[in-house]
């Protein structure tokens, strides 16, 4: 049913409880995909043989750092009915692929999103001590057409069904915004299907944490930058959404014709 992608980099302890969340599945009907783009220590292989085979465990040596590049060796190896992408240091509640098959196998939609969790937690010792303030994120109002103006569906959210992916990659050029980058490209004349549940949990460390700072995650220079490039790279669907597109950006402080958008 699932090919479940988990880009890793050098974060052993956190890896081994995502994949602890996976055995814990009520519906094993799955493979994982594991990929490493840092040799720097060894596979959690104990937990991965509780899998019973059902994992791939990459080491990407070479390319571009990050998990754009690692979610395309992922995809180049997925063969389930549909893929989901879950990031090395999130989890699933126990029921969760359960409830998801379920409904994914009524009508077998392109692209379903959900709800989902979030866990604050302090990552200086292990296992992270959860902190207050965890709270279940709805996003029933994100719309096709919203998701043109600005992404608030998280990667670990979407299920998507393979043939939607045909030809669809990661870009690894871009410093932030991958994700929907690539949410974008999936979603072209296809139909996105909101389903309520929330077995998604997306832990979050302090900002300042260092796994926060590598990468693009502190480069809000670029937000605007980049925002107009995927502008550019997906148009509008239609007017009013071009309209939108262009009172984010008014409101952010950058007055561009409606022609940027």
């Amino acid at each position: 049913m699932f090919t479940i992608i988990i880009p890793t980099h050098d974060r052993p302890l956190l890896l081994t409880r995502t994949l602890e969340s996976l055995i814990a599945q009520t519906c094993q009907d799955f493979k994982v995909v594991v990929v490493s783009d840092t040799p720097g220590y060894l596979p959690p292989y104990q937990h991965l043989a509780q899998l019973d085979k059902r994992f791939d465990y990459v080491l990407r040596s070479t390319g571009v750092p990050g998990p754009a590049a690692s979610r395309n060796v992922g995809l180049a190896l997925a063969d389930s009915e549909y893929i989901l992408f879950l990031d090395d240091d999130d989890t699933y509640r126990p029921d969760h692929l359960a409830k998801l098959k379920a409904r994914l196998s009524q009508d077998q939609p392109e692209l379903l999103f959900h709800d989902f969790q979030i866990q604050n937690e302090d990552r200086t010792a292990f296992p992270p001590k959860l902190l207050p303030g965890g709270q279940k994120v709805s996003i029933a109002d994100v719309t096709f057409d919203s998701v043109y103006i600005r992404n608030r569906i998280p990667n670990s959210c979407i299920a998507y069904r393979r043939d939607v992916l045909q030809g669809v990659r990661n870009e690894t050029d871009l410093i932030i915004y991958e994700d929907w980058d690539f949410l974008l490209a999936a979603m072209h004349g296809r139909t996105l299907v909101y389903f309520d549940t929330d077995g998604v949990v997306i832990h979050k460390s302090a900002a300042t944490a260092p796994e926060n700072m590598r990468r693009g995650n502190s480069r809000d220079d670029k937000i605007v930058e980049v925002m107009l490039q995927l502008y550019r790279k997906h148009p509008a669907p239609n007017m009013q959404t071009r309209l939108a597109r262009q009172a984010l950006m008014a409101g952010a402080g950058v007055a561009l014709d409606l022609t940027n958008f």
